[in-house]
């Protein structure tokens, strides 16, 4: 099968990984790509060496944008693409050279929408990914949605590390202005898709740099951003009775509040976090939320460090 690959790439204040990550895409087994560098408003050389990638290889177009953000840089790269199906990479991270020949086996030999490989998180550029026992699941998009509240959560929920049939895109974006915008967006691209595959082969190198939004530790609007997010992910599990999906995701709407509340003491806005608790409450005696969560979000609420030893035993159960 030799359709084009549309892989965008958003670039911003990573002239030291750059040449990494566009090199293991151009470098790929699979040759029929077009790589869409979005360089969005970066202040370094990242426009220069894009334009450079893009003269000694036909396959590479440029966009060169006002900063607008991770979304809008992807949305961008979206809207030119020509390829019959999707992928995306942030300019920090890299993929084997064999990831767009794999995925688009798993995604044609499963006739799926969408084909999900895995990743490993990377220190140092002298580890090597090594995949000793490699599974395979194939998803309706209900099952997907399922899926997405249980062990596959975050190999799911990226945006990267993944092929997408291109009509999957049609009128799903990005949201502009949101942290963990991934969070927004993936329960409606997995609704959408008929059927997905996922494998448990690692093809994608995820470098943890420590200015990441995931290496910065605890902040409040990150946190204020993945509610809101869940928060529309219920909305859409309810519509489709996805009570296990629903369990779990009202879980983690939990856990984020608990860490929200707890790092309180330290944070500037304690206005903002008592308006978002009281905003909660609201919801919770409007009966937004089922008996097991409003219960036991209101114990933890009144009796903090009791209901945490609790809560912390709950939590670990559920992951067993």
């Amino acid at each position: 099968m030799d359709v084009l690959i549309s892989v965008v790439i958003p670039v911003y204040k990573v002239e030291e990984y750059l040449n990494r990550c566009v090199t293991s895409v151009l470098n790929q087994t699979y040759s029929n790509i077009e790589v869409i560098l979005v360089n969005d408003g970066s202040p370094d050389n990242c426009g220069k060496m894009c334009d450079e990638f893009a003269e000694k290889d036909k396959r590479v177009t440029v966009i060169h944008k006002e900063n607008g953000g991770l979304s809008s840089a992807r949305n961008a790269g979206i809207e030119i693409a020509k390829g019959e199906y999707l992928s995306f990479l942030d300019s920090d991270d890299w993929v084997e050279v064999t990831f767009i020949e794999k995925a688009l086996k798993l995604l044609v030999e499963s006739k799926a929408d969408i084909a999900i490989t895995n990743y490993m998180k990377i220190y140092n550029e002298r580890e090597k990914i090594n995949n000793d026992k490699i599974e395979k699941y194939e998803f309706s998009n209900l099952e997907a949605l399922n899926a997405l509240a249980g062990k596959f959560n975050t190999q799911i929920t990226t945006a990267w590390g993944k092929i997408y049939h291109r009509d999957i895109f049609d009128k799903i974006r990005y949201p502009i202005g949101k942290i963990h915008e991934d969070e927004f967006v993936i329960h409606h691209i997995l609704n959408k898709a008929d059927k997905v595959v996922l494998t448990t082969e690692k093809l994608l190198y995820y470098w943890q740099r420590k200015d990441s939004i995931t290496g910065s530790g605890f902040k409040l609007k990150n946190k204020l951003h993945v509610i809101e997010a869940l928060k529309d992910r219920i909305d859409l599990l309810n519509e489709l009775n996805l009570e296990k999906a629903i369990e779990q995701t009202y879980r983690s709407i939990f856990i984020n509040y608990r860490q929200i509340y707890e790092h309180r003491d330290n944070l500037d806005n304690k206005d903002e976090i008592i308006q978002d608790f009281k905003a909660l409450k609201t919801d919770l005696r409007k009966g937004k939320y089922d008996l097991k969560f409003k219960v036991a979000y209101e114990l933890y609420y009144l009796f903090p460090s009791l209901m945490k030893k609790v809560f912390d035993t709950y939590i670990d159960k559920s992951k067993q």
